[in-house]
């Protein structure tokens, strides 16, 4: 991209009475940082960058002196900082494109590549990867309008023997399997390439429009909606419900808030793997319903001969990146092991009370207008 279009593209999507919400510094003086000012930084730290022709998309490395110039520093911390601020004060509707328009001007093929690279980088086993916290933080000696901020993010990436198992099973027993995702078209495909998948049919994620070839900032809304939320569920009633007769999938697996309508909505669903995060959303419904389950002696027969869908809750331990034999999780950088949040505990007293699971997820669900279990 050029700065003009850098600057067009990180403000693409973003309300005009939003544009200037402020989110934390991070910086430990509690200093809130206005999202606009943060995006004329960047763009101004990306136009020097652009200069000394550092910009490609040709997956040029720079090397440890370009890098360590105050204007990269400046750059990567704000782009990674407003990640997360834009994430934090905006609906996922606006925050989750948004991020996709990152990748303004390259071809598909080369955001596979990109992504490829980085799941090679930050996902290589052999090199006894685990899974840490980095941080960024912006000179503050760089003359810009915020100032220096600090951003902490996760590092590693990981696609556990488990879940290639899995898939693998399904597809010998003829079942087909499908990603609906959140992130990137490009690197969700560079994902299953990178740690060889097996037997995936297809992906339904994040689309841009392209014009010439190169993707713009602009969702693709006449492919499908966005596939998070409620858009997963509506994406896969529009692309793959044709393709099957009709019939919702018959498993589906989650971890958050954007995975809720897809796994608790389709008639046909009779089992959900939940990966447990002690989520305080609307996840946490699901985790809780799985261990009631688990008590009472439910099983995949049982269930489904009470036309309800079956919950599994799969803990992992996040400083490695591995699932074990555990529906506890331990959390990154703890200790102790996690359970259920208090939204997870509360389904557990409902059901003991009498109520349906359908009633559970409609009493306690934060969706205004949640279309119910097991009503597509």
């Amino acid at each position: 991209m050029t700065p003009a279009k850098m600057s067009e593209a990180l403000r693409t999507g973003i309300p005009a009475d939003k544009i200037n919400l402020t989110y934390g510094a991070e910086d430990g003086e509690g200093r809130q940082v206005s999202i606009n000012d943060a995006i004329n930084d960047t763009v101004k730290a990306y136009s020097t960058l652009y200069k000394k022709g550092l910009v490609s998309t040709t997956g040029k490395e720079l090397n440890a002196q370009e890098q360590n110039t105050p204007e990269f520093k400046e750059f990567t911390a704000k782009m990674r900082w407003l990640y997360d601020a834009i994430g934090e004060t905006m609906d996922a509707s606006i925050s989750y494109p948004w991020v996709t328009y990152w990748f303004t001007g390259m071809t598909p093929k080369e955001v596979y590549k990109l992504a490829c690279a980085c799941d090679q980088y930050y996902g290589n086993a052999q090199k006894g990867q685990t899974w840490t916290k980095g941080k960024y933080i912006s000179p503050a000696n760089l003359p810009s309008k915020t100032g220096s901020v600090n951003v902490a993010y996760k590092i590693g990436v990981t696609v556990t023997p488990e879940i290639k198992e899995l898939y693998g099973a399904l597809k010998q027993n003829g079942i087909d399997n499908w990603i609906c995702s959140a992130s990137a078209l490009d690197v969700v495909k560079a994902a299953v390439d990178t740690f060889k998948i097996p037997g995936v049919k297809g992906v339904v994620a994040m689309t841009n429009k392209t014009a010439d070839g190169k993707y713009i900032n602009q969702y693709d809304y006449d492919l499908h909606a966005q596939t998070q939320g409620v858009g997963k569920a509506d994406s896969i009633s529009k692309i793959l419900l044709p393709k099957y007769k009709g019939q919702g999938p018959s498993l589906c697996a989650m971890d958050s808030q954007g995975d809720f309508n897809f796994c608790t909505e389709f008639k046909n669903t009779k089992e959900v793997l939940v990966v447990n995060r002690k989520r305080t959303d609307d996840a946490a419904i699901c985790a809780g319903i799985a261990v009631w389950q688990k008590d009472h002696g439910v099983n995949l027969s049982t269930a489904n001969k009470t036309g309800n869908t079956l919950f599994l809750l799969q803990g992992r331990n996040e400083n490695n990146g591995q699932f074990w034999a555990d529906d506890n999780t331990m959390l990154l950088g703890k200790k102790s092991k996690a359970f259920l949040s208090d939204k997870g505990k509360k389904p557990i007293e409902q059901l003991n009370n009498g109520m349906t699971i359908a009633q559970v997820f409609q009493a306690d669900t934060k969706l205004k207008n949640y279309q119910g279990y097991k009503t597509r």
